[in-house]
């Protein structure tokens, strides 16, 4: 009996040594931080790749300069790692550690990916880069998709304890395709006055196996909120620059992290549907980050332009709003679009004078508009213009993307402004339909009794009524349970159905732990 216990336990540390993020592979350590030595540690470890392999970078200080990346596919678990980096403690409170590994990027991308790393990740295995300072320097072209680009299909993506730089209006970490994940404890840190993106969110390019690279099938999918389904900033520091962008279907969530700047700088973007045919920012939660600004700034946090958002406790001090609800599509003024089929065309009558067939037009502003905030899943389009199509009627129509109201609550507002308030909106969106808020100052006026906005309290104490959406039937007014930190929607009338809860905090990759290679189902 002990010899076959023996033999169990033997097989079963065999198996989680086999597991991603459990195996024991080796170690391929660069002979110096310059380009052709890390990329021939690569090469090397791709010669006979296992899972749990690490790339050392060793510490120095290395300039990058010619034309050349290094980009590579990894079909295995894999660890890039430095000898150090100065990086975020937890919440993004301050910073610890000493740069040691110090890569300079000053490539030229003329002809080439704007990226000095591109990664491409595999289904079912991990990928971590950390302990290494990325720099932008001050003669350096610009990296528009990332000085550090992490693509394919991985769930198990982990970026940490790593310190990026930009001088430039460059993008310092990008994620693409379907990748999920966590970058977390990361310094991101800019010169002042810069219009930088530090993190770039475009992780639902080729979701749901999407091979179109336009982001359709994300569009598809229900928002999965407080699932891992998502790319999470957490326990970062963003100091001057602006923390991000997102566009192509993208998934994030932005958490724990500590946003400050010294000038007109500082917030997150999400795009809508631009010019081309890739489509628009899905889904988002940014909660319990704190929002600072030295001096009154014109800016909100967060930049809504497209898709769902949960924003919830965060604290938020000399910004002008913290949610900027808009849609680009409205007027040529960031954009010049083809009317279809050439083009999405506007949304509204006010550029043109004619609507879009994209859009659902129930008025003159092209209400509810395509991939507009406060929408959510609808049908597939299909091919590229003039030839894209909804594949349910096989024409040009409106994808009957269904009402997903963004809800915003509990958060902290101090602002210098006479007149400011914590959501702002362009007059095609409705207060109490497409954005459900906090009672207060800045926020909903009156008390909370189930009719409108989102109260908060203990989950048995939620009114015994409460008003759904439109039709009744639809995601209405929100109630946060302060006990159980849930969030409850009516929907349908007088029925208080659970909608949210935050996912795991700590991430769980920050513990080692790979996520399952399938998709999971979210909530909602």
């Amino acid at each position: 009996m002990r010899l076959l216990l023996t033999i169990l336990v033997i097989i079963g540390l065999g198996a989680l040594l086999a597991a991603p993020g459990g195996a024991q592979g080796k170690n391929y350590t660069a002979a110096s931080c310059n380009e052709s030595d890390v990329q021939s540690a690569i090469s090397a470890e791709q010669v006979s790749p296992q899972d749990g392999d690490v790339i050392v970078i060793p510490a120095g200080t290395c300039t990058w300069t010619g034309t050349s990346v290094i980009t590579q596919t990894f079909t295995n678990s894999v660890t890039i790692q430095g000898a150090g980096a100065q990086y975020a403690t937890t919440g993004g409170a301050g910073t610890a550690g000493t740069d040691q590994t110090i890569i300079i990027d000053n490539v030229n991308y003329s002809g080439g990916p704007s990226s000095a790393f591109v990664f491409t990740t595999t289904a079912g295995k991990s990928f971590e880069w950390t302990g290494i300072f990325l720099e932008e320097n001050s003669s350096s072209q610009v990296a528009s998709n990332g000085m550090l680009n992490i693509t394919g299909t991985s769930t198990a993506v982990r970026v940490d304890h790593s310190h990026f730089y930009l001088y430039l209006q460059t993008v310092a970490l990008r994620f693409n395709g379907s990748v999920t994940g966590v970058a977390d404890h990361d310094f991101f840190d800019a010169l002042a006055g810069n219009l930088t993106n530090d993190i770039a969110f475009h992780n639902g390019t080729t979701w749901q196996g999407d091979t179109s690279g336009n982001a359709d099938q994300s569009w598809v999918d229900t928002d999965h909120f407080g699932t891992s389904e998502f790319m999470f900033a957490e326990d970062d520091l963003f100091n001057n620059g602006d923390v991000g962008d997102a566009h192509d279907g993208a998934r994030f969530v932005i958490r724990h992290c500590t946003m400050q700047n010294t000038v007109n700088n500082g917030q997150m973007y999400t795009h809508g549907l631009t010019d081309a045919r890739g489509r628009a920012t899905r889904a988002a939660e940014v909660y319990l980050n704190n929002w600072s600004e030295a001096q009154a700034t014109g800016n909100p946090t967060y930049s809504f332009n497209s898709g769902a958002l949960l924003y919830w406790g965060n604290t938020v001090n000399n910004y002008r709003g913290a949610v900027q609800m808009s849609y680009t599509r409205s007027s040529n003024q960031t954009y010049t679009y083809m009317a279809p089929p050439s083009g999405w065309g506007y949304c509204g009558t006010a550029q043109t004078g004619s609507p879009s067939a994209w859009d659902e037009n129930l008025n003159n502003y092209g209400y509810a508009c395509l991939d507009s905030p406060a929408r959510g899943a609808g049908d597939l389009l299909s091919g590229n213009f003039p030839s894209v199509v909804d594949t349910r009627t096989g024409t040009i129509t409106w994808p009957q993307q269904v009402l997903d109201p963004a809800y915003v609550w509990n958060n902290t507002y101090t602002n210098p402004y006479a007149g400011a308030s914590i959501v702002t909106t362009g007059p095609m969106f409705t207060d109490n339909v497409d954005y459900y808020q906090q009672f207060g100052t800045y926020g909903e006026g009156g008390s909370f009794n189930g009719t409108k906005g989102v109260g908060q309290g203990l989950s048995n104490a939620k009114p015994s009524t409460c008003t759904a959406g439109p039709g009744g039937n639809t995601p209405g007014v929100g109630y946060w349970a302060t006990d159980t930190n849930t969030l409850y929607v009516c929907n349908p009338t007088n029925t208080w159905t659970v909608y949210y809860t935050p996912y795991t905090y700590p991430n769980p990759l920050i513990g080692g732990v790979v996520a399952s290679a399938g998709r999971i189902a979210g909530k909602h």
